[in-house]
């Protein structure tokens, strides 16, 4: 009898710990979220713009962890307002290395992404991005990548888009609150381009309310140029083009990628009517995927695809394949894997060189009837 009541006692014991481990398989822990960081300016001038990139990254980031996340765990974003600021940057990424984070998705202004390159890098965090075309962190072999296409090659293209076009002269407007890449897309135009180069520089950070513009276009159109060429973000170049027009400016005028935005049309209207850019995202983009892409994007933020927003989704689609396929959850084994991976993406396949560089076709993109359309890659 005394037998059978201890073995009853133990049995009860046993009791508890037998329905946590039930209980516990029923109901498994939550696996731990892979953390990423996006780090772009989100306010002030340029903040619009912010938002565009914030939207398809998240919704790539919602996209991967409905379809079962990576290996079972989910994506985490943290994004971060780096307030395009020198400050701002630092805050920015220094809260997203203390967060573990397994790559940085940033900056929205080349001259941001150098600034933060060598923090990001040396904390063995990758540093990726699909606006910073700057030369000068082409060719290394480090924890930098990008998807876009870097100002070496912009200045060929854009040579080549004058030179098809027969201008023989260029007034260059530069914003130098990106000087990097502005400073950069003209040496390399310089390069490849036989005609007479003009530059006007401004910086737009500091003193966006009190341009003189009348002042500015007469600078720019000082030397009888045959094209106007905006090295300005999309409001910017549109202002710019309205006060060239109103000076009875009838020429070619160009901007970058920088420019291509809906902000460009809306408050441009008329006056860029036929401004041409050179780009390598195809604002006639007809793939199912990107056609999903874009109707599922308007679906969530009510707002329709943009250049910016584009880039970020693939951004992220790419994090995602390639941390499937590494061997651990660390950036060397991503930086491995994006080395070794060729991406199909929404805007088209995509294959990074042994140092994250990536070359793509690049497009000759016009407005035309207050639209972006595509008028042939460039060649």
């Amino acid at each position: 009898m005394k037998k059978k009541t201890a073995l009853l006692w133990y049995l009860l014991l046993l009791l508890p710990t037998s329905l946590s481990v039930l209980l516990g398989a029923c109901n498994p822990q939550p696996e731990e979220p892979i953390k990423i960081g996006l780090s772009i300016n989100l306010s002030g001038s340029g903040g619009e713009a912010g938002e565009h990139i914030r939207n398809g990254a998240l919704l790539a980031v919602d996209e991967i962890n409905v379809q079962g996340g990576i290996h079972g765990r989910p994506l985490m974003l943290l994004v971060r307002d780096d307030e395009n600021t020198d400050e701002g940057i630092l805050k920015a990424d220094t809260s997203l290395l203390a967060e573990k984070v397994i790559a940085i998705i940033g900056h929205s202004y080349s001259s941001n992404t150098v600034k933060a390159y060598p923090l990001v890098t040396s904390q063995d965090t990758l540093l990726i991005t699909a606006y910073t075309g700057v030369t000068k962190l082409s060719g290394k072999d480090d924890l930098f990548f990008r998807t876009c296409v870097d100002c070496k090659l912009y200045g060929v293209k854009t040579a080549a888009q004058l030179k098809s076009k027969g201008i023989t002269s260029v007034s260059v407007l530069m914003d130098m609150k990106n000087a990097d890449f502005v400073e950069d897309y003209v040496e390399q135009l310089q390069k490849n381009y036989q005609g007479t180069v003009t530059m006007v520089q401004i910086k737009s950070k500091e003193n966006i309310e009190n341009i003189d513009w009348q002042q500015l276009a007469s600078e720019m159109l000082a030397p009888n140029p045959e094209a106007v060429l905006l090295l300005t973000e999309s409001s910017m170049t549109a202002v710019a083009a309205q006060k060239l027009r109103e000076l009875k400016f009838n020429g070619p005028l160009i901007a970058s990628i920088w420019a291509q935005s809906p902000e460009l049309l809306r408050i441009g209207g008329p006056a860029v009517e036929g401004l041409f850019l050179a780009s390598f995202v195809n604002p006639e983009n007809q793939r199912p995927e990107y056609l999903r892409f874009s109707k599922e994007l308007n679906e969530k933020f009510h707002k329709t695809a943009t250049a910016r927003a584009d880039r970020a989704y693939e951004m992220v689609k790419i994090i995602a394949d390639a941390l499937k396929r590494s061997k651990t959850i660390d950036s060397q084994s991503l930086k491995i894997a994006l080395l070794q991976g060729e991406y199909e993406s929404i805007l088209g396949p995509v294959k990074f060189d042994n140092y994250g560089d990536v070359v793509r076709p690049v497009y000759e993109v016009i407005v035309r009837d207050g639209r972006f359309v595509n008028g042939g890659e460039i060649k």
